[in-house]
C-alpha cells in the first residue's frame, strides 16, 4: 500500500511539474491595444539613407587617412553650410550625407587630396517638425527627433479618431522632385507585414477618413438631433 502511495505521489508531481513548465495556451481572447498605445516597430539607431541635412545639425566629417580634413563635430551654420578646411564653407542643406561626401571629396581632389574617400554621418540631428493632420485625435504641428517613425508620429497627436481609415495614412513630402505622397498602411506596419516608415522634417502626415464610419458618425448626429427637437 505504502508503494503504491510513494508511485501516486510521484505521478501526481510529475504531472503538477510538466503543467507548471509548460502551460497550455489560453483560449481567452486577448484586449487588442489602441494604435496610439501600440509600441513602434524598428526602433532603429541608424540615420535614414534618404536623409537630408538641416541647418544646426551635428556633422562627423571623415576623409580617410588624412585626419587634418576630418572633423569629428562639425555644426551646420544659419546659411546652411559646413566649414571644410583649405575649401573653406561648402553647402549641405538639402543633400543628403552621401550627396554632401560627394561634392567635399569632389572640391578635394580638384586641389589638395587624389580621389579621397569622404564619408559623412550625422551626429546629432537638431529638432524639426512635422503636421500630422486628418482624422486623428490632436491635428496639429509636432516637433520631431530623428528615427520618429510614421506610428510615433500618429502617436504623437493621440492616435487616430475614431472614423479613421487606419488602412489609408499617406506621409506628404516635397523634394527636389516636387510633392510626393506615399500611402501606408498601419494595421500591416504593426503586424509586421510592412516596415515602419521615418519621417523627415516639414513632412504632413495625413490620416485619411472611414467612409462607412464617418457615415454612422453623421447618422447618429442627425438622428440626435431629430430626437431633440422631436422627443
Amino acid at each position: 500500500m505504502m508503494f503504491r502511495k510513494l508511485i501516486l505521489i510521484a505521478v501526481v508531481s510529475g504531472v503538477s511539474s510538466s503543467v507548471l513548465a509548460d502551460p497550455a495556451p489560453s483560449s481567452a481572447a486577448q484586449p487588442v491595444a489602441s494604435i496610439a498605445d501600440r509600441p513602434a516597430l524598428n526602433a532603429v539607431t541608424a540615420m535614414p539613407a534618404d536623409y537630408t541635412i538641416s541647418s544646426q545639425d551635428t556633422l562627423t566629417i571623415d576623409v580617410f587617412g588624412v585626419p587634418e580634413l576630418s572633423q569629428t563635430a562639425v555644426q551646420v551654420d544659419n546659411a546652411g553650410t559646413v566649414a571644410m578646411p583649405f575649401i573653406g564653407q561648402v553647402q549641405a542643406v538639402g543633400l543628403t550625407t552621401t550627396q554632401l561626401s560627394q561634392r567635399i571629396a569632389h572640391q578635394l581632389d580638384q586641389k589638395y587630396v587624389k580621389n579621397p574617400i569622404v564619408t559623412v554621418t550625422v551626429k546629432d540631428a537638431a529638432s524639426q517638425k512635422i503636421t500630422v493632420d486628418g482624422e486623428v485625435t490632436q491635428p496639429g504641428v509636432y516637433e520631431i527627433v530623428p528615427h520618429t517613425t510614421l506610428t510615433q508620429a500618429v502617436a504623437l497627436a493621440k492616435g487616430p479618431s475614431n472614423v479613421a481609415d487606419i488602412h489609408d495614412v499617406s506621409i506628404v513630402r516635397v523634394g527636389a522632385t516636387g510633392r510626393n505622397v506615399t500611402n501606408y498602411d498601419l494595421d500591416e506596419i504593426h503586424d509586421g507585414k510592412a516596415t515602419d516608415p521615418f519621417v523627415q522634417a516639414n513632412d504632413e502626415v495625413v490620416v485619411d477618413a472611414s467612409g462607412s464610419r464617418k457615415f454612422v458618425r453623421d447618422f447618429g448626429s442627425v438622428l440626435g438631433l431629430l430626437t431633440y427637437w422631436h422627443p
